[in-house]
């Protein structure tokens, strides 16, 4: 036991370096970006279950057959399980009322965020989950940035149609996340560009009676603050701020923003991400209120790299809006 514990550090450990090729080799390369990817997450929860075997051995003698055997029968079971969280993007449903408005309108919100489209990307997954958001009718799509995952010529397929038979009434937009930098801004710009898809980049727009907001990515150092961007608007209209990152939140609520969509934190993935996460973030996952202040942080609707989650599934966002 303690020689299968010490063998399986070195491979978790062995992960570091790993990381650092993965920008050259395994982001282009179909097979060696899978290996990875399978790799960091097999390592670690193989870990993790021999931690617990261990304990368990330390009380109850265990045979080498019982380890063995409880491995082959556990770690399946939950890898499929953590694989259908990732590939089975869930349908997570909120009414958000704005009680100082008085319209009497109602707005149903597509919000995505973090698509990572890559070499790697199961293309029937994406379409799957898309069609299944196209199915709650949204009037408008906001995507939350990282829709590409480096570059948009790692893409290897076509996913224009995909995204251009998705007709909202008032379109779709995204903004831009750290991904997207990442891999070469001006290319992936167009690249989303020609899915259909417009960009805020520091930008506003007016539909139905709403300001939207939509902020560059932290990553541009001279992004406009939220108090600069209000400036454009009409004040005494419900204001939507798009940002990936959700370090914003406080910027938010002290411009009294109604609604602020945040992507980025991926609820950690899984164990023990998701507790470090948790700990960065006024709100790293779901639906909160801070005083007139609407936010919803999503899990991603894809991933980079690693196709599992744990205490996380990709996930649409539907919001009835009513104002």
């Amino acid at each position: 036991m303690e020689q299968l514990f010490l063998i399986n550090f070195i491979f978790l450990l062995a992960i570091l370096p790993i990381f650092y090729i993965r920008r050259t080799f395994f982001r282009r390369n179909i097979f060696l970006g899978r290996f990875l990817g399978n790799y960091i997450f097999i390592a670690h929860y193989i870990f993790f279950l021999l931690v617990i075997l261990g304990v368990v051995n330390y009380f109850y003698r265990l045979s080498k057959l019982n380890i063995v055997t409880i491995a082959f029968i556990v770690l399946p079971i939950f890898f499929i399980y953590a694989y259908y969280n990732f590939s089975m993007a869930k349908v997570i449903k909120s009414e958000i009322r704005l009680e100082r408005y008085k319209n009497g309108k109602k707005l149903r919100i597509a919000f995505i965020s973090d698509v990572h489209l890559s070499a790697l990307t199961n293309k029937e997954n994406i379409e799957n989950s898309l069609k299944r958001m196209n199915e709650e009718e949204p009037d408008i799509l906001l995507i939350g940035g990282d829709l590409v995952d480096f570059s948009c010529k790692d893409i290897k397929a076509d996913f224009t149609a995909s995204f251009r038979e998705i007709e909202p009434k008032y379109g779709m937009y995204a903004i831009l996340g750290n991904h997207e930098y990442h891999g070469g801004i001006e290319e992936n710009i167009k690249y989303i560009e020609n899915l259909g898809i417009k960009i805020l980049r520091d930008s506003v727009l007016k539909i139905e009676g709403i300001n939207i907001i939509g902020r560059d990515d932290i990553t541009n150092k001279k992004r406009k603050k939220i108090v600069y961007l209000k400036k454009r608007i009409d004040t005494d209209l419900p204001t939507i701020v798009l940002d990936h990152n959700p370090n914003s939140i406080n910027e938010a609520i002290t411009n009294k923003i109604d609604l602020e969509l945040c992507g980025h934190t991926h609820r950690g993935q899984f164990f023990p991400y998701n507790l470090i996460v948790k700990k960065m973030y006024k709100n790293y996952h779901g639906y909160k209120v801070f005083g007139i202040t609407h936010t919803i942080v999503s899990a991603g609707f894809s991933s980079w790299l690693i196709p599992y989650r744990v205490n996380s599934t990709s996930e649409i966002n539907i919001i009835d809006l009513y104002y």
